[in-house]
């Protein structure tokens, strides 16, 4: 088969697989601020080092979105090798990454002669519910030169993908301007870890459990709810949390409707926010 037409771009938000089934998207590294200090994501700080940093509990923590010049780059680059490109991005509730994003495209289309075709797509996600919505694109990409037809399987995952996680405790989301003090110090006094869901940019709040096996039983019936017996492929999310992750994938195997999975660790533009014991599951019909 020959190579891709269509080029991906991503920021670095998504979780993705170690050995992707199909060509590497470039990835757009969020920039992680730890003590005034700049690093960009993966490339100058490591997931393991980000977690060893947080549980240390010194200092502040924050991210910022890549810079209209770094799209811009990016943009140039796979100009270089493709024929049109399609950037999926993480959910504004999560940054602002899509709107460097536009800046970037509009700085290419006024100083390119004859431009390729650039798209944007709000993945109206993170984490692994980004990165099923990139495989989806990596794959259609693969079997298609037609960006029209590369854009639309993107889209299909958007308004397919559901995510599902548990936070280990609200401290992180709390330094963070997330959430409430309040809330913070009751989950904290009780042992409380809530959980959440988030679908096309929309984030809702499914109870608050005692235990980490509460959290994940939870889990488990939400997706059973949602999937209506359909076979569903699966990204399992941990921070720092690989035990759990294995925890939920074995919960998985005695569900014959995941034909799919594989298991990331959220990157550090993400782990910043949720701490280290975040947990997590996206998940969408399988579509072959």
């Amino acid at each position: 088969m020959s190579d891709p037409k269509v080029g991906i771009i991503v920021d670095s938000a998504a979780s993705l697989p170690i050995d992707l089934p199909f060509p590497k998207p470039s990835i757009v590294p969020l920039t992680i601020i730890i003590n005034e200090t700049a690093y960009l994501d993966q490339v100058d700080i490591s997931t393991s080092d980000i977690y060893i940093k947080l549980k240390s509990g010194s200092g502040t923590f924050s991210t910022s979105a890549p810079s209209p010049d770094q799209f811009y780059k990016a943009i140039v680059g796979a100009a270089g090798k493709f024929n049109s490109i399609l950037c999926i991005t993480v959910s504004p509730k999560f940054s602002g990454t899509i709107n460097s994003a536009k800046v970037a495209l509009d700085i290419f289309m006024e100083e390119q002669k004859n431009p390729i075709d650039v798209r944007i797509l709000d993945s109206g996600s993170a984490a692994g519910g980004e990165g099923l919505i990139v495989m989806e694109a990596c794959k259609a990409a693969v079997h298609s030169d037609s960006i029209d037809e590369v854009e639309q399987a993107a889209k299909a995952a958007v308004e397919k993908v559901r995510l599902l996680a548990y936070v280990d405790t609200l401290y992180y989301l709390w330094k963070g301007g997330r959430v409430p003090g309040i809330a913070y110090l009751g989950a904290n006094m009780l042992g409380l870890k809530p959980l959440f869901e988030m679908s096309q940019g929309e984030i809702t709040r499914h109870g608050i459990h005692r235990s980490e096996l509460d959290a994940i039983d939870s889990m488990a019936a939400l997706i059973s709810d949602h999937v209506a017996g359909n076979k569903v492929k699966a990204c399992i999310m941990h921070a720092n949390a690989l035990d759990q992750a294995n925890q939920i994938a074995e919960s998985l195997k005695a569900k014959p409707l995941v034909v799919d999975e594989y298991i990331a660790e959220l990157t550090p533009a993400m782990g910043v926010h949720t701490g280290p014991g975040t947990v997590g599951i996206a998940f969408m019909p399988y579509l072959g």
